[in-house]
């Protein structure tokens, strides 16, 4: 029997459209809320609490539960780009990125936090560790027209059964990989933080954009359950590793662990059925979103100075009781959030009056 590889008539099928979903965009916002909790946790020092510590499993816990958004805005770039493809978007995103980078490379190096070979470095933020999503997703974009060529021509038995075989190989396959041999890792992978997993999960995106985003499948309750379920997994086998000694017992918290590949897709159905039609959360969704990315840069890089304001926020968080803990640090993510969304507000302005985005623009028509 023939296998139809591609199906012309789905490239200008109607269907395809995605319109702006205000639930998806509510969720991009908490993602960055809890990747702020993950760099709290770390630059705190927080998870080197000691085992028999009582504050260990809350921080374990919140550590677990916050370790989503990275898949999530990953899936949520194929869910809303797979139709579209503008070069313009990756200029503007290395000119945002170039302009953090400089300033506070700037700063760090004022306040002598910072050597000049470094300062240097700066002025090519291509490459610098800290700004891997942002490395990741430039090198993806690259080759992103081919692979939204296929995900809209592609049918949907061949493309069913290429995401059955990419979650098998990528989220389980590590797994048999790692309880039977020790392998702790793919190091193409290199646990989630490459383009290669970026990539993936855009494709991932792509499919549940094309084929569930417009159907109503379950109710929130149940993706809610499931969220809780693959989170607890995670947490649980954290804990049991501890209490049994072995070596892997982070088995389940790398970005291609199906638990946490699985809390990202059904916390992006849950927010997904949420309707908000309320006129003033709309208007703030729609302020903070664009903003959003850079909220990332800006605040790592504050994190980075080893000021002693910096230093009484983490001597704080390390303090801070097991009892409310989730809301503790939660509170503090989302004050560094709205300081940072403001910060970026002033860039976003600067940015209209030299008018970047229309610069980028040109710049897209005289290379495309």
């Amino acid at each position: 029997m023939k296998i139809q590889l591609f199906d012309s008539s789905l490239l200008n099928n109607n269907e395809l459209k995605v319109d702006r979903i205000y639930g998806i965009d509510l969720l991009k916002i908490i993602s960055m809320i809890n990747i702020i909790n993950l760099h709290i946790n770390s630059k705190s020092k927080l998870l080197m609490v000691n085992p028999d510590n009582p504050k260990f499993k809350h921080v374990y816990r919140l550590e677990v539960f916050s370790y989503w958004p990275v898949n999530a805005f990953g899936l949520i770039s194929g869910i809303v780009g797979f139709k579209k493809y503008k070069f313009s978007n990756l200029i503007y995103l290395w000119i945002e990125n170039f302009y953090y980078s400089v300033f506070f490379s700037i700063l760090l190096y004022s306040k002598s936090l910072l050597d000049v070979k470094l300062l240097i470095f700066s002025f090519f933020p291509l490459g610098i560790k800290h700004f891997w999503y942002f490395n990741a997703y430039f090198f993806m974009f690259l080759i992103l027209p081919f692979i939204t060529a296929q995900i809209n021509s592609i049918n949907s038995n061949l493309y069913t059964k290429l995401i059955i075989i990419y979650f098998f190989y990528y989220a389980l396959y590590h797994i048999f990989i790692d309880l039977i041999i020790g392998k702790t890792d793919f190091d193409f992978i290199n646990k989630g933080y490459s383009s290669i997993w970026l990539t993936i999960l855009y494709i991932i995106g792509g499919y549940i954009g094309r084929f569930y985003m417009n159907k109503f499948l379950f109710s929130n309750c149940y993706y809610f359950i499931i969220y809780i379920i693959s989170s607890f997994i995670s947490s649980e086998y954290i804990f049991y590793g501890i209490k049994k000694h072995k070596s892997n017992n982070l088995l389940f918290m790398k970005y291609y662990s199906p638990t946490i590949i699985i809390q990202a897709i059904s916390l992006i159905f849950l927010f997904k059925n949420i309707d908000i039609n309320n006129k003033f959360i709309k208007k703030a969704i729609l302020f903070f979103n664009p903003l959003n990315f850079n909220v990332a840069l800006i605040h790592m890089r504050f994190l980075s100075f080893r000021t002693i304001f910096i230093n009484k926020v983490f001597a704080y968080v390390r303090l801070l009781s097991p009892k409310y803990l989730f809301f503790k640090i939660y509170f503090i993510s989302i004050l560094i959030y709205l300081f940072c969304s403001i910060f970026d507000y002033f860039r976003y302005l600067l940015f209209k009056l030299l008018k970047i985005r229309e610069l980028c623009i040109y710049i897209e028509k005289k290379i495309i």
